[in-house]
């Protein structure tokens, strides 16, 4: 089996700003702005009355967190477009019959999955830029006292993989997905720049977990195991387990074979991440399943 922690959601670059962690430890990844976009923020389902908080939609939350202090402009209104991927979230907006979890990848990082024969089976750990936010005057603003962190907040582990396809002959609860909404030739050839769509599974198939887990979905609440980032560190400092540590017989992660980045000291692996780069893989046939399979399980445990 192949890991692949693939970087999403708002960044420096697209939305400009963090995810949020709200004060009762839930989280939400923000899918970037897409000019492009057929979906609007505000037509995202969001609902904070369970957390004690007047209802919002997306757009709203959005709007409030990427608002840029003492500048004219006011971030990025509701009513924008977005790219909705990874689409994990069933209760997102309304699906057809027969939905389940997708993730579509295009150009490079596509050409990049596929040429290290990622494929069914292999899982997918979605990992983004996140902060802790507070409410005050029914506006919710990040915490500057709090570290920015790179944080695992979903999951898909692949069922099915289309990346030569005629959008029109695919089930119609997938023909909304970005990925495929665009396409205009009648198959994307792997020598040319490409979209792959990887379908997620059912349910996970991963040795060791105690309960049925669907094969793609969200962690909904913060929990230090779905932190990479090392505490007091920048975000791109990883704190990992040792296992993944590089070694003449177990190849680093992509994106990130220069030795220099790595270190390991007291039972851990230490990583500083690549900056480029969209989907870091790494092949755990020769690592040991003992290990991998705790590392999953405990992973697995928040994610009820």
């Amino acid at each position: 089996m192949k890991i692949i922690f693939s970087r999403k959601g708002f960044d420096a670059k697209h939305g400009g700003v963090a995810s949020p962690i709200f004060p009762n430890n839930r989280i939400r990844s923000l899918p970037i702005p897409d000019p492009n976009g057929r979906l609007r923020y505000k037509k995202i389902k969001f609902d904070l009355k369970h957390m004690g908080y007047d209802s919002k939609n997306l757009g709203s939350l959005v709007e409030d967190l990427s608002l840029k202090p003492r500048k004219s402009n006011s971030g990025i209104k509701g009513t924008a477009s977005c790219h909705l991927d990874p689409d994990l979230i069933r209760t997102d907006v309304t699906r057809k019959a027969g939905w389940l979890p997708m993730f579509g990848q295009g150009n490079a990082a596509a050409s990049h999955l596929l040429n290290y024969g990622v494929g069914v089976g292999d899982l997918f750990l979605f990992f983004g830029w996140f902060h802790r936010v507070q409410e005050a005057d029914g506006r919710f603003s990040f915490d500057p006292e709090r570290q920015d962190i790179h944080l695992i907040f979903g999951w898909l582990q692949i069922g099915e993989v289309w990346y030569k396809f005629n959008a029109k002959s695919l089930p119609k609860w997938a023909r909304y997905h970005p990925h495929v909404s665009g396409v205009a030739d009648e198959h994307h050839n792997l020598r040319k720049p490409t979209d792959a769509i990887f379908i997620a599974k059912r349910w996970l198939d991963l040795p060791g977990l105690r309960a049925r887990r669907p094969g793609g979905g969200v962690f909904r609440k913060y929990h230090p195991d779905l932190c990479l980032t090392k505490l007091g560190e920048t975000r791109g400092h990883w704190e990992l387990p040792l296992w993944m540590y590089p070694s003449p017989e177990r190849e680093p992660l992509t994106y990130n074979v220069d030795g220099r980045k790595w270190n390991k000291n007291r039972g851990h692996s230490f990583l500083h991440s690549a900056d480029i780069g969209q989907e870091f893989i790494l092949d755990c046939a020769r690592c040991p399943d003992a290990k991998v399979n705790r590392w999953l399980a405990r992973l697995f445990a928040h994610s009820v």
